[in-house]
């Protein structure tokens, strides 16, 4: 077991961190798969993209056994965001090499990323950024991580594929906590803080909602 970080934000949600040190049997037994999910992780193909999917599920597979809700089936809507069947829980799913991530709510939906500083965000950052986060941002390679993961949040935590990174989300200063962050969307603005953890140079950011 490689359970990094598991935290209550508050009395309704909580998140979790699973670092990946066991092999790809093990991690399976931990995640507690239905037959539905094995076929989904059959269609992945590179070893270390099984792992990454696996441990997302053990973080959430964690969370749910925390709050005595261990028998869970995790379906995908129409727009490929993950949801419990029972709809007990929002949830939303990260993984980056060798993390995964997870988080919950009782009520609302959430959303989470786990992102490490790289060179390859100067390259794209035109894409997601807006002009005002750009000059914050410069080159900073942090600034950059935390700008791209707070937008891949709240795009996870919205669920629909025509929101535009740069368009529709608006971030903050990336060194306040939390973050405040807005969705622009149809003339409607909606405000969200978020939380970020540091842990071994990757950054995990998730949404705060009461």
């Amino acid at each position: 077991m490689a359970l990094v970080k598991l935290e209550k934000v508050n009395q309704n949600s909580s998140w979790a961190l699973w670092k990946i040190d066991e092999d790809f049997n093990h991690l399976v037994q931990q995640t507690r798969l239905h037959s539905d999910d094995l076929s989904e992780l059959e269609d992945i193909h590179h070893p270390r993209k099984k792992l990454e999917w696996l441990s997302s599920r053990a973080a959430l597979s964690t969370l749910l056994q925390a709050e005595n809700y261990a028998d869970f089936r995790i379906w995908k809507d129409e727009k490929g965001k993950p949801y419990l069947l029972d709809n007990s829980y929002h949830i939303s799913l990260a993984n980056s090499f060798p993390y995964g991530a997870a988080i919950i709510h009782r009520h609302q939906p959430v959303g989470i990323d786990i992102e490490k500083p790289s060179t390859k965000l100067l390259r794209v950052k035109h894409k997601f950024l807006n002009s005002s986060e750009a000059e914050e941002a410069l080159d900073n390679l942090d600034k950059l991580c935390i700008y791209w993961a707070v937008k891949e949040s709240l795009y996870k935590l919205y669920g629909r594929k025509q929101l535009s990174l740069k368009q529709n989300i608006k971030v903050g200063s990336p060194t306040n906590r939390p973050v405040l962050a807005s969705i622009l969307l149809e003339d409607q603005t909606t405000e969200f803080r978020l939380d970020t953890f540091l842990w071994d140079e990757f950054y995990v950011v998730f949404s705060h909602i009461d």
